[in-house]
Parts: C-alpha cells; structure tokens; sequence
C-alpha cells in the first residue's frame, strides 16, 4: 500500500492502517470485515494530536435485519489510554455485530475496534436492524396506520446508509412497505430517517417541525414534510424528495445557481426564532482554535495561518453591522435538489439565527471547490442579491467567504486525499486573496 502523507502529530496506528498492513492483521485475527484498501472504505475521520477516531464502512447492505459492514477505529498512540477506553466500551457494547464481530484492543497498534451498529450513545441505531422492534417505530412515522390494522413486510423494507457520526446521530434513506391485515392494501413509503442520541434528539425533532411549517408556503424553494417521531423520541423522519442534485456540467447552471441565490435569500428572510448561533466574538476564538489546528498540519505555513487568521479576527465585528436572520448553517451545493425547476433545500441540523454572509460565504467557498468559476458563482450572489432587500458590503462578504475557506481548509484531508497538503495551501492563498482583494 501507497504511503499517505500525514500530520507529524498523526497516531502510529492510524498511519499503520492508512499506508501500512494494520487493516490485513487485524482481519487475519477475525476482528474486522475484509477490505482490500481501508483508507477508500474511509466514511468519518477525526484527527487530534496522537489520537483519531475513524470509522470504515464494508458491503452497504439494504435488507431489513442486516445493517452495513461497519466498525469504528480509536486509535492512540497512549497504550494506557485504549486499554481505558477498552475497559470502558466492552461493557457498553456487549453485543456481537450481525456479523459476529465483538469490542476489541489491539494492544500492538492502540486500536480499540467497535462493531457498527452497537453505538451506546444511540441505543435505537441496533433498533432499526431489528424488525419486530422496528415494525412498532416504523407506525409511529406514518401518520394513519393503526398498528391494528398494518403490519411492516419485512421482506421488502431497504435501508440505506447515508451519514453516521459516531456517538451523535445517524442518517438513513428508508424504503417501507406495509401490509393491511384484513384487506388487500399495500402502502409503500419513502423516508429520510434519523437516528439521534436522546440528549439532543428532542430539540432536533422539535426544530425540524418548525422549519417545516415555517417554510411550507415558500415560493423560491421548498423543503421535506417532516412526518413525525417515533415515541422514543431519538427517531424522526422527513419525506424522501426525488429530485436530482445540481448538475455542474449542465447548460442550466448559471440559471440553477440564480436561482438557488433566491431561495437563500427567501429563507434568510423567514421570521422563524430559533437559537442564535456563536456570537462575533466567540467566532473570533473558533478562528484561533482553527489556526492552532492548521499550524498543528501545516506547521512550515505557521506564520502565514497566524497573519491570515489575526486580519480575519479584525473583520469579524463587522457582521454586527446587519440584524440576524434564519441560518441554514451548512450550507453547500449538496443541500439542494432540482425538482422540476424548483430548489428543494435539505438537512437543518445546524440552522439558527446568524449571520447572512456566513451562509453565501459557505456556498460560494463549496463552488471553488467543485471548480465552478467565479462567473458562474456571481450568478448565485445576483439571485440572493435579487430577492434580499438587506445591501451585503463587500468587508462583510468577505468575513463569510474567509471563514468558511478556513472551516473548510482541512477537508482534503479528512476525505483522505493524497494531495491535501497542496490543497490546504491552495486554501491559504485564496483566503489571503479574498481578505485583501476586490469587491465581492
């Protein structure tokens, strides 16, 4: 295997699972699944000095009762530690995968290996991949069907595995089928499910049926029906919309983006309150904890990181210019289907009231990356600038573009891509650019 480029301050193990044979010896000893390049199989990473989590995902398998092969990685280079975390999580995930695979340390590597789905943190993940259990929840979804009356067909119920972040929440496109008892009646229902920890899951499913309602009448965009919650309230579900993602090589895309502008904007300008996000000055410590990461990675480009950052820190009191309005938080192209001609905006985990630009910022910053050129770009900044009676300055479209380069600098890296140390500089660049160049 191909040698990876990584932090100095990377895990041994994870550099030894990444460019080494860790993967092979560990499923040589039945640990793990089968994998013929683990870094490929690579879903969620999180990198700290001599430490990361990391979980890989095997056969994405559909039925009812199989969940996808999946086993989540801590690795430390502090063998005292793993053996702790260990000790810690044998108990907490006691049970075998359906696969038969167990809790384990691999004390040579520091590896602690945990089976998806046995997550402690969000017990109903294991519940999903077990029908009779399901079946109750499954009802609760679908608003109508008396328990009485219909049952689950477990044979022609498919998940797919779309996100997990392990110890937080999990994302599912559901495919179901129910059954009447008594008639010849057969419903079938497409989901976009949700699992959550239930520390927060109540305030997610609550946010999720404002912002559903609250944009139902939308004329620029709209948004998933937010079905309902299972009554263990660490489940919820939205309608699964069949529209297509933008596509980028399309004759229409200047025209898609104008119109993905409007539907920001419109959004932006919904009245709904909900819990305001970082204020400036808390912005101005996460651009410190990010410069302290970049320098952590890029250690030879520190003095740079710490310029760029400091000329950032000084704009951010700009934002207080503008009131706050409705922000969706994470937004990027991914987050929109066309449906017919119509933008459907997705997925409001992070939404809350903010700052304006920190959204545009966000998009525009996701274009670059794709290799959309600024021309093409300007045409989402017009449709926004077209619905929004609020005038953005340039200093104040320039914080969220900044930010977002930053936010998004170490990406590469995350997604595992051999050229993230050219990447990373190629963000430093054009973030010093976009501080100290021409009007937006």
């Amino acid at each position: 295997m191909n040698e990876f480029p990584l932090p100095p301050d990377a895990p041994a193990g994870f550099s030894d699972l990444v460019s080494g044979d860790l993967w092979q010896r560990l499923a040589a000893k039945g640990l793990v699944f089968p994998l013929e390049n683990p870094r490929l199989s690579i879903q969620y990473l999180r990198l700290k000095p001599n430490a990361c989590r990391v979980f890989l995902i095997g056969e994405q398998r559909e039925t009812a009762d199989r969940p996808p092969q999946g086993i989540l990685l801590q690795i430390y280079d502090d063998r005292e530690r793993a053996q702790t975390v260990y000790n810690k999580e044998k108990t907490r995930r006691p049970l075998p995968s359906p696969d038969g695979l167990m809790t384990f340390f691999d004390e040579s590597s520091g590896v602690v290996g945990l089976p998806f789905p046995n997550d402690p943190e969000i017990p109903e993940l294991r519940r999903i991949y077990e029908p009779d259990r399901f079946r109750r929840l499954a009802l609760e979804l679908v608003k109508g069907l008396s328990p009485d009356q219909w049952r689950l067909q477990r044979s022609l119920t498919k998940f797919h595995l779309l996100a997990y972040k392990p110890g937080r929440r999990a994302v599912l496109r559901a495919k179901l089928k129910f059954r009447h008892l008594e008639q010849d009646q057969k419903i079938r229902v497409k989901l976009h499910l949700k699992v959550e920890k239930k520390s927060t899951a109540h305030l997610s499913i609550k946010q999720a049926k404002q912002i559903s309602e609250a944009t139902a009448q939308c004329k620029n965009f709209k948004t998933p029906s937010f079905l309902g919650s299972a009554s263990n309230m660490c489940l919820f579900a939205h309608e699964w919309n069949g529209g297509s993602p933008v596509d980028l090589t399309g004759s229409l895309l200047t025209a898609q983006l104008k119109s993905l502008g409007s539907a920001i904007a419109e959004f932006h300008s919904n009245p709904l309150e909900l819990p305001s996000h970082i204020p400036p000055q808390l912005i101005s410590d996460e651009v410190l904890v990010i410069a302290k990461d970049l320098q952590r990675l890029l250690p030879e480009s520190s003095s740079q990181i710490q310029k760029i950052c400091q000329g950032l820190i000084k704009l951010i009191p700009s934002l207080c210019v503008l009131p706050s309005c409705l922000l969706h938080g994470d937004l990027h192209l991914d987050q929109f289907l066309i449906e017919g001609v119509q933008p459907v905006l997705l997925d409001f985990d992070r939404a809350g009231r903010g700052y304006a630009s920190l959204d545009i910022g966000s998009m525009l910053e996701d274009l670059r990356l794709r290799g959309v050129t600024s021309e093409q770009s300007s045409s989402f900044l017009e449709g926004y600038r077209s619905e929004c009676p609020v005038k953005l300055t340039p200093e104040i479209l320039r914080v969220g573009r900044a930010l977002a380069i930053l936010r998004r600098a170490s990406e590469p890296l995350r997604k595992m891509d051999s050229s993230w140390k050219e990447k990373l500089n190629s963000s430093l660049d054009e973030c010093h650019d976009c501080l100290t160049g021409a009007e937006l």
